[in-house]
C-alpha cells in the first residue's frame, strides 16, 4: 500500500510539473490598457503552457534603451521579450543582448514583410529582433484651409514654404510645427530633409558623409524655417511628437510633421479634435537636389533576451511571433492606428475599414529611409542632437556644425 501511495504521489507531482506554465516577462508600451496590454491578453487567454507578465515601460525612449541596458549589460534574465527602438538591433546584437532570431523565422516569413523593416533588424547577417509595426514621416496638412485658398499639397520645399506663409498669415496661425527639441525626434526630422536633399550621413561603407553640400543644405533649409522664413515658432525646439500633435490638432498649423500614430481616433480623428475631418496626409517634400521627398523609417520590434533560460527563451520566442503575425498586426492598425510591417495588412478589409489611409501609408512605408545602421549609433546620435540642435537654434552655421559632426563621427570609428 505504501509502494501504490509513493507511485501515485510521484505522478501526481510529474502530471503538475507537466502542466505548469512557463512564466515570462514582457516590457511593452508604457500604457496599461495599451494595444501591447490587450495583445498580452490575448495571448495568455489562448495558451495552457506560458504565462507571460506584462511590464510598462516609459514613455520615453531614452529612458527604455537606458533601463534595458543596464538589465541586459547585468546579464539579467528579465524581462524575457522586450519592445524595441528600430535603432536598436546593430547595438544590441553586436553587445549579445539580442538573441538571433534567423533560426526560427523561415525565408517564406520574412518575405511577407516589407524588406526595409526587416533590413533594420538584421546585422552582420543575423536577424535580431522582428519587426512589430513601423513609422515613417508624413506631412499633414489642413486640407480645408488649402482648398479655401487654392493650393495643393507641396511637393518642393519652396512649395511648402510658400503655401505656408501665406496661409498661416490669412488665418493668423502656425505655418509649419515639427519635432526639433534636443533629442531622437530631431534626427529623425533632419533624416528626411538630408535624404530628400539626395544627401546621406554616415553610407553603407561607413564612411562619414555628413560634411557635404547636400546635408549642410538641408541643415541650413531646417534652420531657415525657423529663423528666416518664420514658418515655424521659435517654440519648435523645445517640441517633441505630441507637443507638435496637440498644436496641430488644436487647429493652430497649416502644416505637420509626424508619424503615423496622429491619424487615430484618439489623436486627430477624435470628437475633441478641431481638425476632425479637417485635414490630410502625403509624402514630405524635396529638396532642390533630390528627386523625391523622404520619410525616415522608425517603428518597433520585438526581441528576446538571450540571457533567459532556455525553457523561457523557447517561450518567448513563441510570444514575439504572436506580437509580430498577421492578426496581432491587424488588432495593431485597429486599436493604435500602427503602420503594419506585414505586406499583406495594407490590404486587409478590417484594417482598411479602421484606416483606409493604409493605402496612403504604404508607398511611404516601402521606401522609409533608415537612420545609420551601426553599433555605435547610441554614440553617433547623441553627436547629431547636440549638433543639429545647435543649427536650429541658430547657435551654429550648418557648414561649421557639419564639420565638427565629421569629426567627432570619425572619432566613434576609431
Amino acid at each position: 500500500m505504501k509502494k501504490l501511495i509513493l507511485v501515485m504521489l510521484v505522478a501526481v507531482m510529474v502530471l503538475s510539473l507537466s502542466f505548469a506554465k512557463v512564466k515570462i516577462t514582457y516590457f511593452g508600451d508604457n500604457q496599461a490598457q495599451s494595444v501591447d496590454a490587450i495583445l498580452t491578453q490575448i495571448f495568455n487567454q489562448s495558451q495552457d503552457d506560458i504565462e507571460v507578465e506584462f511590464l510598462l515601460q516609459s514613455w520615453s525612449t531614452d529612458d527604455k534603451h537606458t533601463a534595458l541596458v543596464t538589465r541586459l549589460g547585468a546579464k539579467d534574465k528579465n524581462p524575457t521579450v522586450y519592445l524595441g527602438d528600430v535603432i536598436w538591433p546593430a547595438e544590441f546584437g553586436a553587445a549579445g543582448w539580442a538573441l538571433d532570431l534567423s533560426p526560427y523565422m523561415t525565408k517564406d516569413e520574412l518575405a511577407k514583410f516589407i524588406p526595409g523593416t526587416i533590413k533594420s533588424c538584421t546585422y552582420n547577417g543575423k536577424l535580431y529582433a522582428i519587426p512589430a509595426f513601423t513609422d515613417g514621416g508624413l506631412l499633414y496638412y489642413r486640407k480645408d484651409l488649402l482648398d479655401k485658398y487654392g493650393y495643393k499639397p507641396p511637393t518642393t520645399w519652396d512649395e511648402l514654404i510658400k503655401i505656408a506663409q501665406d496661409v498661416s498669415k490669412k488665418e493668423n496661425i502656425h505655418g509649419f510645427v515639427f519635432q526639433a527639441n534636443q533629442y531622437e525626434g530631431l534626427v529623425c526630422d533632419m533624416v528626411e530633409y538630408i535624404a530628400a536633399n539626395n544627401g546621406e550621413i554616415i553610407n553603407d561603407k561607413n564612411e562619414v558623409k555628413i560634411n557635404t553640400p547636400e546635408v549642410i543644405e538641408a541643415m541650413q533649409f531646417m534652420q531657415d524655417m525657423i529663423h528666416k522664413y518664420k514658418i515655424a515658432p521659435e517654440s519648435v525646439t523645445t517640441f517633441g511628437e505630441e507637443d507638435a500633435r496637440q498644436v496641430f490638432q488644436q487647429g493652430k498649423a497649416v502644416f505637420m510633421r509626424n508619424w503615423p500614430y496622429c491619424n487615430s481616433i484618439t489623436n486627430l480623428g477624435s470628437s475633441e479634435s478641431a481638425v476632425k475631418g479637417k485635414y490630410g496626409m502625403v509624402p514630405m517634400p524635396r529638396g532642390p537636389k533630390g528627386k523625391a521627398g523622404a520619410a525616415t523609417l522608425g517603428g518597433w520590434n520585438v526581441f528576446v533576451n538571450p540571457f533567459a533560460p532556455k525553457d523561457e527563451k523557447e517561450a518567448g520566442v513563441k510570444f514575439a511571433k504572436f506580437l509580430t503575425s498577421e492578426v496581432a498586426q491587424i488588432l495593431r492598425v485597429i486599436v493604435a492606428g500602427n503602420s503594419p510591417t506585414r505586406v499583406d495588412v495594407y490590404t486587409n478589409a478590417a484594417a482598411l475599414k479602421a484606416n483606409g489611409d493604409l493605402t496612403t501609408y504604404y508607398p511611404i512605408m516601402i521606401n522609409a529611409v533608415p537612420r545609420p545602421v551601426t553599433p555605435y549609433y547610441a554614440e553617433i546620435t547623441q553627436i547629431l542632437q547636440k549638433g543639429f540642435h545647435s543649427v536650429v537654434t541658430n547657435k551654429s552655421k550648418p557648414a561649421d556644425a557639419a564639420k565638427q559632426m565629421e569629426a567627432e563621427i570619425k572619432k566613434v570609428y576609431q
